[in-house]
């Protein structure tokens, strides 16, 4: 049925994202340190974010009711709202930061746009702070890249050493840092390697309480660097009067945290199901699965390889 076919999906994207290669999911909310001192997301099987949380609000007043009190339909736009903020805000600090703007006066400028937020003047200057240290760490990619490219100019290097730091120029050009790799090459201890590239990229001061864990992440995957952005949407949100965040989250981590998805899995199977010709199973799988995180590669085939083996 379609109701099992989404309950199926909704397991299985469970397990991917909080549990992989076990049999059932570990609802959790996302294990990185953000700046804004939330993370970013929700204990949920599909570890929610908040905007993901008020657009699955929006569409069923099911879980609207299943508040205490009900949320009505002014706060969850009001929410919303607030999330769009965030993202115009944080986009005007970068430029402002780009520009070498006092920030000072940039709070100044845009109290309205602050206001909008729900945010402190404090967090937009630890928004500054924080744009200067992903400036640091893009950087570290560059740099990074530079020494590989002269290396290359070394004659004197074996055909596999020239192979190795293209495999690792060809990654760092596609914002993935190969620790591994590069310990290889260079013949260094992966943790002294790692201290000192920590170090040398964000000294412990500057790091905004990201944990190392937090920070090696960051730095080996500078897209993850939009966990940030959805830890100040949840943080505004929490700053709405009437509880409205708590009351969002309760019902989003009800049913072992599968409350959000089996609505929304269900309106995306129903899609498929309408589909003619009708699709094969594992393309109902696979595409319904990618809807959920389109921009991780092979995000469908992977939720396909639980379900091939949980369903066979």
């Amino acid at each position: 049925s379609a109701d099992e076919l989404a309950n199926r999906i909704v397991r299985c994207i469970g397990i991917w994202e909080t549990n992989r290669g076990e049999n059932n999911p570990n609802p959790k909310e996302s294990t990185l340190d953000t700046v804004a001192g939330v993370h970013a997301s929700m204990a949920t099987v599909e570890q929610a974010t908040m905007p993901y949380a008020i657009g699955a609000f929006k569409k069923h007043k099911k879980l609207r009711d299943g508040a205490n009190p009900p949320l009505t339909m002014k706060e969850i736009n009001a929410a919303e709202a607030r999330c769009v903020a965030v993202v115009t805000l944080l986009d005007l600090v970068k430029k402002a930061s780009l520009k070498g703007n006092d920030v000072d006066t940039f709070i100044k400028n845009n109290a309205s746009k602050i206001s909008d937020t729900g945010l402190s003047n404090d967090d937009v200057k630890t928004m500054f702070s924080a744009f200067s240290d992903q400036i640091k760490i893009n950087k570290s990619h560059d740099d990074e890249k530079q020494k590989i490219s002269q290396k290359l100019k070394d004659h004197n290097l074996s055909n596999l050493e020239k192979k190795k730091l293209k495999e690792a120029l060809d990654q760092i050009s596609k914002r993935k840092k190969l620790e591994k790799t590069l310990e290889q090459i260079f013949e260094q201890q992966k943790k002294d390697y790692f201290k000192k590239t920590m170090d040398a990229i964000i000294p412990e001061r500057d790091r905004l309480g990201l944990g190392l864990g937090s920070l090696k992440a960051y730095i080996e995957k500078p897209d993850k660097w939009g966990e940030n952005r959805a830890g100040w949407q949840r943080k505004a949100v929490t700053a709405m009067p009437e509880d409205v965040a708590k009351r969002i989250e309760s019902v989003a981590v009800s049913n072992n945290g599968t409350a959000l998805a089996i609505l929304v899995i269900q309106d995306r199977v129903n899609f498929q199901l309408g589909k003619k010709p009708l699709p094969n199973e594992d393309e109902i799988v696979k595409t319904v699965a990618t809807q959920n995180n389109p921009l991780e590669k092979n995000y469908g085939e992977n939720v396909w390889k639980t379900y091939h083996r949980l369903y066979p």
